[in-house]
């Protein structure tokens, strides 16, 4: 009886673990704090406190940087938490006397990927937190009968990235992480 509690217990804290959608980050310093701003994530930015309310949907570039407007310079956002960079901008707009009072709030947009071709459930699937390739195919329940598995595509910002999944369970460091945005197709077999 004692141990059906423990394996109850120890399940309890596997579930409610694994339920944080945001990876949290270590700093330097050991403290940890939410997720961290990259190239590429898509920010949506309203501007309050102002004559007239503004909404800014972005994405932060390559460089990690954004543009705001009314700003000449770009602002550093990679590596930043949300409120980090709320505060940051804020910060800019009053410093700058470009708005004496302002509130600044930063969202970042959901994140996805698609999963297409014999998959079980090919659909787009939510991107909370860090998967690779073979997770992501799990998640779409497995392959159908008819699929490939040694002829899959990742299709990312226009680029075809190819893998062959047999090898990659042959070698686990193989496997690609994936992001948002990213197709995944498995394609069928010819037999």
């Amino acid at each position: 009886m004692r141990q059906i509690g423990l394996i109850f217990a120890l399940l309890m804290v596997f579930v409610f673990t694994g339920c944080n959608s945001r990876p949290m980050v270590p700093r330097a310093d050991g403290e940890v704090t939410g997720y961290q701003l990259r190239s590429l994530d898509p920010v949506r930015i309203s501007l309050l406190g102002i004559p007239e309310e503004k909404l800014i949907e972005t994405v932060i570039d390559e460089k990690g940087n954004l543009s705001i407007p009314f700003v000449d310079e770009p602002v550093k956002a990679g590596g930043l938490t949300t409120s980090e960079l709320e505060r940051k901008i804020q910060r800019i707009y009053t410093d700058g006397q470009i708005y004496r009072s302002i509130t600044v709030n930063v969202m970042t947009s959901a994140k996805s990927y698609y999963m297409d071709g014999e998959v079980r459930k090919p659909q787009e699937y939510p991107l909370n937190r860090r998967i690779t390739l073979l997770q992501a195919i799990a998640a779409a329940s497995g392959y159908t009968e008819y699929a490939n598995e040694k002829n899959i595509t990742i299709t990312r910002n226009g680029k075809i990235i190819k893998a062959n999944a047999m090898d990659i369970e042959k070698h686990p460091e193989k496997d690609i992480p994936i992001e948002a945005g990213d197709r995944i197709n498995v394609h069928r077999s010819m037999f």
